[in-house]
């Protein structure tokens, strides 16, 4: 239909009343319906994340509802920089491999389950009325179709130069290749100190839910933490991650730190925050060691940062961001030494009294907080109490006494290392 003929017969009216605005009163509703549908009649949809269909899934239904009803209003198609939202969210389905197939059945549903609200609104004198609109809507149809297609297309293109570029500069950086000749290799420039990050990720809750494809649930996950790490790189960060971490360089663009003074540093303030606020972008759990190095120091900058990850790891942090020096003892304590042994050996009689061994490491990886402490292990602190008196009986070591408590928290940090390849090896 041309615009020129679809402008002499005006705007489309069914029942007496606009179809657009009569549609646009039913998004809400139609928009629920149309996802209940797609969810129970598409098999791939229902093995989705209920994120996936609470946020993905629901926006591009209403997004392609607006783009259809704007037709209604202009009776011309969409133009593409208009479905660029269905292009891009194809792209994505195809990552969590979705097979075509199914994304392009979702879309003849939806546009069936209109087509019945539509008829559904129609009279004995909109037979004219209603042929139009079905026109519009296999026009829309067709559109929508081309974009979803192009969006699996670019999404399996290969990988553009620049992620190419900036993958063969992380491996040379990581591997103490020499910096300069790798990045004029690549065509990237250099940063004289670049932020060494270190990741943890746990599970995200989707990833265990019943009836939910795991490989989906970890694939978004991993996309929602590509997309973030480069918006905190401004899209200059060296990434290699998987769903259960990995490793991060990001530039430092700023004259500001210097390698050796960039703890206090109002860059790093910043960094702080964008990387704590990775866990309510991602939706799980992240633990984060950072450290600062020039390019050439970069291999032994990662080797600290993956070890004070494991050090806070193991001393039962699930969450947080974490520098060297904010684990001295802990990370000291995990080097290979002669008295390792001895320091575990003080809390052997604990073997047999399990709540009492998990009660210690609750007070010490709560600052020693009786009352924090009880909380992690929902009891109650006179409980906790009990217990550290136990733990006294058993060992001889008294938390209330300033020597015992240095002897008791080294002897919990030696326990942890124990029985597992040291973080030196």
């Amino acid at each position: 239909m041309s615009v020129s003929k679809a402008d002499r017969e005006g705007p489309i009216s069914i029942g007496g009343r606009s179809l657009a605005d009569q549609l646009a009163q039913r998004t809400h509703s139609l928009v629920a319906e149309t996802v209940r549908v797609v969810r129970t009649d598409v098999p791939f949809y229902r093995s989705l994340p209920e994120e996936a269909i609470r946020n993905d899934v629901t926006a591009i239904v209403r997004r392609n509802l607006e783009l259809f009803i704007a037709m209604l209003r202009t009776a011309r198609e969409p133009t593409p920089s208009e479905v660029a939202d269905l292009r891009v969210s194809a792209g994505h389905r195809a990552e969590e491999l979705v097979p075509l197939a199914e994304i392009l059945h979702a879309y003849h549903l939806g546009v069936q389950q209109w087509w019945a609200s539509i008829a559904g609104l129609a009279g004995g004198g909109d037979g004219p009325a209603l042929a139009r609109a079905g026109q519009l809507l296999h026009t829309y149809l067709l559109a929508a179709t081309s974009a979803v297609v192009a969006g699996y297309g670019s999404d399996h293109a290969p990988p553009s130069e620049d992620d190419g570029a900036r993958r063969a500069l992380l491996m040379a950086l990581s591997s103490g290749a020499d910096p300069a000749g790798a990045a004029d290799r690549v065509g990237l420039t250099l940063a004289r100190l670049y932020w060494v990050v270190a990741l943890h990720v746990d599970p995200h809750p989707d990833e265990a839910a019943a009836g939910v494809d795991t490989a989906v649930a970890e694939r978004r996950k991993v996309r929602r933490l590509q997309r973030e790490l480069d918006n905190v790189g401004r899209d200059k960060a060296l990434c290699a991650v998987t769903s259960s971490g990995g490793t991060v360089l990001i530039p430092i663009v700023d004259s500001e730190p210097t390698e050796g003074n960039w703890s206090d540093s109002p860059q790093y303030v910043a960094l702080r925050r964008n990387l704590l606020d990775l866990e309510r972008v991602i939706g799980a759990a992240v633990v984060t060691a950072v450290s600062a190095a020039a390019p050439t120091r970069i291999p032994g900058a990662l080797v600290e940062a993956r070890e004070v990850l494991e050090v806070a790891r193991r001393h039962g942090h699930r969450t947080g961001l974490f520098r060297l020096q904010d684990v001295p003892v802990e990370y000291q304590l995990s080097r290979p030494s002669a008295a390792h042994a001895v320091l575990a050996d003080l809390l052997s009689p604990l073997g047999s009294h399990e709540s009492v061994l998990r009660t210690l490491e609750a007070y010490v990886d709560a600052g020693y907080d009786r009352a924090a402490a009880a909380t992690a292990l929902h009891v109650h602190p006179n409980t906790v109490a009990y217990r550290l008196r136990k733990l006294a009986t058993l060992t001889g070591l008294d938390v209330s006494s300033p020597r015992d408590l240095v002897r008791v928290t080294a002897a919990l940090a030696a326990r942890r290392c124990a029985g597992s390849e040291t973080l030196q090896a």
